[in-house]
């Protein structure tokens, strides 16, 4: 009879355990959501200047550096495997930006991203965080986790590597409730910037990343052409004109400092 109360209590205590740990990872609301990012949106607010980041001025605050730590860390303590779609992937986005800037500013001053990986490793193998009790690198994040398991190519637009030829660092965090509209405007701001796309009578000359991640683009909008002409209404009919050659613009791995 003992030996039976005992393993009524371990179950009882297991069941409660278990309880706990789905009220910690489970779905969150959306205010919850927005207090979750809260941190980042207003370091990035502060920091985020013409789509650059004031790497020097945050060093020099202690306290933000401290709190970029903090989310990141916060973050990790997060599963968001059941959480909705567009809270997850605000989620994978968050923390890919946040993870490459503590990283960039762990080695700062550096001219950029890569020569953090050294001469034969690459930055984005790194270990930088750990969810779900699972390690991973940016790489693992990019391209395990927000390409492959959500399949929006817009997406190549919100994360942002650290370099001048990135899309434009966006001074907000990602939110759920609002993300579809977030990544719509990232898109179009890309694209309204020479770097990312020039239109000649010749040429269409865009981002490495189109070329990159091609499939990604095919798959959504059937082409590159379809996809860029679907954010610039106005030149919809020079994008499409298959006379003007699409090109690629060489992709400048400077560090997206802000230049004072």
């Amino acid at each position: 009879m003992k030996s039976n109360s005992w393993i009524f209590i371990f179950l009882l205590m297991f069941i409660i355990l278990s309880g706990a740990h789905f009220t910690a990872f489970g779905q969150l609301s959306q205010e919850k959501q927005r207090d979750l990012h809260r941190p980042f949106d207003i370091l990035l607010r502060i920091y985020v200047k013409d789509f650059r980041f004031d790497y020097t001025r945050i060093l020099n605050n202690p306290r933000d550096l401290q709190r970029l730590s903090d989310y990141i860390d916060n973050l990790e303590l997060l599963d968001p495997v059941d959480w909705s779609r567009e809270d997850a992937l605000a989620y994978w986005i968050n923390l890919y930006n946040a993870a490459t800037l503590e990283l960039v500013l762990k080695r700062y001053p550096v001219k950029s991203i890569k020569k953090i990986g050294g001469l034969f490793s690459s930055p984005w193998k790194k270990k930088v965080v750990k969810v779900a009790g699972k390690e991973l690198s940016l790489g693992e994040i990019e391209d395990n986790i927000i390409r492959s398991q959500f399949n929006d190519p817009r997406t190549h637009f919100a994360i942002n590597n650290a370099a001048i030829s990135c899309p434009p660092l966006r001074n907000e965090a990602f939110i759920g409730e609002t993300l579809d509209a977030q990544l719509d405007n990232a898109v179009k701001a890309a694209l309204a910037e020479d770097m990312w796309l020039e239109i000649t009578d010749l040429e269409i000359r865009t981002n490495k990343v189109f070329d990159w991640h091609k499939k990604d683009f095919q798959k959504s909008a059937g082409s590159i052409r379809e996809f860029i002409s679907k954010y610039r209404e106005r030149d919809k009919t020079a994008i499409l004109d298959e006379t003007r050659k699409l090109k690629y613009h060489k992709y400048n791995w400077d560090l997206n400092k802000l230049n004072l």
